[in-house]
């Protein structure tokens, strides 16, 4: 599928790939109408969508702080908090 994007859009777009947030043109588009759908069909209601938005902006923020754990860390830390043992 080839389709046309309006310049503000694709600018939109870029800003997205230049962060290092998206991989790829395709991640953005997707992940836009992912959310669009969701929404749109009621599996995801205005609140849950902000409340989606603001924690990856959030989980952004902290990534590019620095502020990151290892995936060992992280398991442990699940781990323990959910009492699931290897």
């Amino acid at each position: 599928m080839n389709i046309a994007i309006k310049p503000d859009i694709q600018k939109r777009i870029d800003e997205r790939l230049r962060s290092g947030e998206f991989n790829s043109a395709e991640a953005v588009v997707e992940q836009a109408l992912t959310f669009f759908l969701d929404f749109e069909e009621g599996e995801m209601s205005e609140g849950e969508f902000l409340e989606t938005k603001a924690a990856i902006d959030e989980a952004l923020d902290q990534a590019g702080r620095g502020e990151t754990v290892s995936l060992e860390e992280f398991e442990r830390d699940m781990r323990a908090k959910y009492g699931i043992s290897r």
